[in-house]
């Protein structure tokens, strides 16, 4: 391993612990399990965890599906190349 793959090894292992420790660290935790609902019939309800994404990040949802989609289309276009460092299928 040279020291370049070294650094980046630690430059992404260094943010991950730096973004688990501020997630686990600030997040209030229940002492007792709770049941959460997950779908509520009555949407007009607004209860349960699908009707609150849909309703209140639906535009988030739909922009994160759409740049996934374009990663695994990228994805699979880079590893359909031939050559390193050549440029196109």
């Amino acid at each position: 391993m040279n020291v370049r793959e070294f650094l980046v090894l630690l430059a992404a292992t260094s943010l991950f612990l730096v973004m688990a420790l501020s997630f686990l660290a600030g997040t209030p935790w229940p002492q007792t399990p709770t049941e959460i609902p997950v779908y509520d019939s009555n949407a007009t309800a607004g209860h349960g965890i699908a009707n609150e994404m849909f309703d209140e990040f639906a535009i988030a949802i739909i922009l994160i599906a759409l740049l996934l989609g374009a990663a695994m289309i990228g994805g699979v276009y880079l590893a359909k190349m031939d050559e390193p460092g050549k440029v196109g299928p």
